[in-house]
C-alpha cells in the first residue's frame, strides 16, 4: 500500500546513506540492474521478496526491520536466550512477537490507535510485603474494571488498560506469559489448561504488567502459576489474582459462620474459580482452619456446579476453554486501516492468523465497513 511502500523506501534510502553507498552500488551488491532499483525506491515497481532478503543480508539487518522500522524487542532478544523451553512455549513467544510487530508497523504508519496501554494506570506505592501489594493493586484495578469484568475478563482487560489479550492451545509446558515492549503490551494464555486455571493465569499475567514486573526485561514466563516458589514477584502476583477475582468484601458479606458445602460451591459459580482456589482464599482470610480448607479443596467443579445451581455456566465455560481469541482492539485496527487502503492484507492477515487470500476474498465487494468477527470467543 502506498504509504507501506514509502515507508520502505525511506528506510532502504536511510541504509544507504548510512553505508555511503549510491543506487548503482547497492543493485549490483543485491544482484538486479540499477534501472529495477530505481524504480522500487521511486515507487515505481515493488522490492520482490528476494530483494528485500537480499537488501536485509547486505545491510545486518533483518525483512523485519525494513517493513516494520522495529529491531527485536527486549522480549524477543529474552526469549531467544532460552533454548531449552518447551516447543509450545516457543509458538506462544511467536505469537506475541507478531502480534508486536503488527502493532509496531501501524505506529509506524500513523493509523489511529484503538488503546493505550495503561493511559489511566497510577500504581499505588509498595510496601515491600507481597501478601500485602497484590490486594492493593487488585482493588486500584478494579477501580478502572467494568462492574462486571468477571464475565469477560479479556475484553475488560482490553478496554481498562489497553493490553492486548490472545487465547489459543500451545500444549504443556507453561501457563501465560507477558510481553512487553515500546509499542504494545501483551499477554498470552495457554487454553489448554482448564477454564478456571486460565482465569486466574489471566490476572496473574495482569498484575505483573500493573507492577511492572514485565518492563524490564520484556518478558515474563509463567510455566506453573499455580507452583509453591516464593520469588516475590510471583507471590504478589498469585496474591493479586486471587484478591481480584475473589475480593475480600463480597466474601465476608456472603460468610457469616461456618462454611456450608452449599455456600462453597455458589461461591465458585460466583468468582468462576477452582475450589481449591477458593479454599485457600477463605484460608488466609481466617474464616476457614487447614482441614476445612482441605475438605472444601475436595469439590470437584462439576459437584460444586451441581450444588451451587450454576450447571449451564459450567457446561458453558467447559464447551469453550479450549478456543481460541483473538486480541479485539489489534484485529479491528488491522482490519479497519486495510479496508481503508492504508496497509496491505499481511498485517491483519497476522493477527488473524490466516492467508492474505482468506482476507481478500473475505472483504471482497464489502470494502465499506470492517465484517463482524466470526471467530471464537474465549470465554473464561
Amino acid at each position: 500500500m502506498p504509504n507501506e511502500e514509502k515507508t520502505l523506501q525511506s528506510r532502504v534510502r536511510s541504509l544507504m546513506d548510512g553505508a555511503g553507498m549510491n543506487q548503482t552500488q547497492l543493485a549490483q551488491a543485491i544482484g538486479i540492474t540499477n534501472p529495477k532499483l530505481s524504480l522500487s525506491l521511486g515507487g515505481g515497481r515493488h522490492f520482490s521478496t528476494y530483494e528485500l532478503a537480499a537488501i536485509a543480508e547486505h545491510f545486518g539487518t533483518t525483512v523485519d526491520y525494513l517493513l516494520t522500522g522495529k529491531r527485536p524487542p527486549v522480549a524477543a532478544l529474552a526469549a531467544r536466550d532460552d533454548s531449552d523451553e518447551s516447543p509450545g512455549w516457543e509458538v506462544a513467544v511467536k505469537r506475541a512477537e507478531t502480534l508486536d510487530e503488527t502493532e509496531a508497523a501501524l505506529n509506524d504508519l500513523g493509523i489511529a490507535q484503538v488503546i493505550s496501554p495503561l493511559a489511566s494506570w497510577e500504581r499505588p506505592a509498595f510496601s515491600g510485603l507481597a501478601i500485602a501489594d497484590g490486594p492493593t493493586l487488585a482493588e486500584a484495578a478494579r477501580a478502572l474494571l467494568a462492574d462486571d469484568f468477571r464475565a469477560d475478563m479479556p475484553s475488560a482487560i482490553e478496554a481498562a488498560f489497553g493490553i492486548h489479550v490472545t487465547a489459543q492451545p500451545y500444549g504443556p509446558g507453561f501457563d501465560g506469559l507477558s510481553w512487553r515492549s515500546e509499542d504494545c503490551r501483551i499477554i498470552v494464555i495457554n487454553t489448554d489448561a482448564a477454564w478456571s486455571r486460565q482465569r486466574f493465569t489471566l490476572a496473574h499475567e495482569l498484575e505483573h504488567h500493573l507492577a511492572g514486573d514485565v518492563d524490564t526485561k520484556g518478558l515474563l514466563v509463567d510455566k506453573d502459576v499455580m507452583s509453591t516458589h516464593h520469588r516475590t514477584a510471583e507471590m504478589r502476583a498469585n496474591s493479586f489474582a486471587a484478591a481480584l477475582l475473589m475480593p475480600e468484601q463480597e466474601i465476608r458479606k456472603r460468610v457469616n459462620g461456618k462454611v456450608a458445602p452449599a455456600l462453597f460451591a455458589s461461591l465458585v459459580g460466583d468468582f468462576l474459580v477452582s475450589s481449591d482456589a477458593l479454599a485457600w482464599r477463605l484460608k488466609n482470610l481466617g474464616l476457614v482452619d487447614g482441614p476445612e480448607r482441605s475438605r472444601l479443596a475436595r469439590m470437584s467443579a462439576p459437584e460444586a456446579a451441581r450444588e451451587g445451581g450454576w450447571e449451564e455456566r459450567y457446561f458453558e465455560l467447559v464447551k469453550h476453554q479450549s478456543r481460541q481469541r483473538l486480541p479485539e482492539a489489534l484485529m479491528e485496527r488491522s482490519l479497519r486501516a486495510f479496508v481503508a487502503g492504508d496497509i496491505s492484507a499481511q498485517w491483519p492477515a497476522r493477527v488473524l492468523g490466516c492467508e492474505t487470500d482468506l482476507l481478500h476474498e473475505a472483504l471482497d465487494g464489502s470494502a465499506s465497513e470492517v465484517p463482524e468477527a466470526k471467530e471464537p470467543v474465549f470465554t473464561p
